[in-house]
């Protein structure tokens, strides 16, 4: 915890939101805050929220990045930030927060073996975002507590199976990534990772954050794995 007064550089914020998002459970019923720069929903007990799965572009994931600055750290109850963010504390952050999300949940070339999705809840009246939350398959050492990212994850499955022959590979082609890291490096588990959590303060209470995690949780249902953290 930060002593009073003491402001958090953006990017030791955002260091820290990374290590909060990969070493705890995140409890489905927890909403986030926004603060009130935003487009404000209207009465969140009156709407029924639109969520859908964005895509992976840069326009799509500045507008989540900066919506999850207002609503994670500029309205923050946990962080000590010695005062209201400035525009360039926002803007750095929002940088930093942008870059994480595409690294996270960003359009690749060529097929992916490890899979993410970016959910925006959006008031359909306003179109102003409610929420979010993102979701994404990575490979965990529990002995170590170790969280491999996704460039981290694709390189080692990619030297792997780039180093067998044509019949040796083709033997694991329709394996689900799960049976692929229990066959190939069983010191892992191929687990879902929920990150990036907020709700609008307008929606708190409508359900809304339980929304976003169920929406994690079939997507960890429909990549087959065995639970999500």
């Amino acid at each position: 915890e930060h002593s009073s007064g003491t402001r958090v550089a953006p990017i030791a914020m955002l260091s820290a939101l990374s290590c909060c998002a990969l070493s705890f459970s995140i409890q489905r019923s927890i909403d986030g805050v926004l603060s009130t720069r935003l487009p404000q929903p209207v009465a969140a007990a009156s709407i029924a929220f639109d969520i859908t799965s964005v895509r992976g572009d840069d326009a799509s994931l500045d507008r989540a990045a900066r919506f999850f600055v207002e609503g994670f750290w500029a309205a923050s109850t946990t962080t000590d930030t010695g005062g209201a963010l400035t525009d360039r504390d926002r803007d750095q952050l929002a940088a930093l927060q942008r870059d994480d999300m595409i690294a996270r949940y960003g359009e690749t070339v060529g097929a992916r073996r490890l899979r993410s999705s970016l959910f925006v809840a959006e008031d359909p009246s306003s179109g102003a975002i409610a929420g979010c939350v993102g979701v994404e398959m990575a490979l965990v050492d529990p002995w170590r507590g170790r969280v491999l990212s996704r460039a981290q994850s694709e390189k080692l499955f990619s030297d792997e199976l780039n180093s067998m022959g044509a019949r040796e590979r083709g033997t694991y082609r329709k394996m689900s990534a799960a049976e692929l890291t229990e066959a190939l490096f069983p010191e892992y588990k191929c687990l879902a990772l929920l990150a990036n959590l907020a709700v609008a303060p307008a929606a708190r209470g409508s359900g809304l954050g339980r929304r976003l995690c169920a929406r994690c949780d079939e997507a960890a249902d429909d990549w087959e794995l065995p639970a999500i953290m």
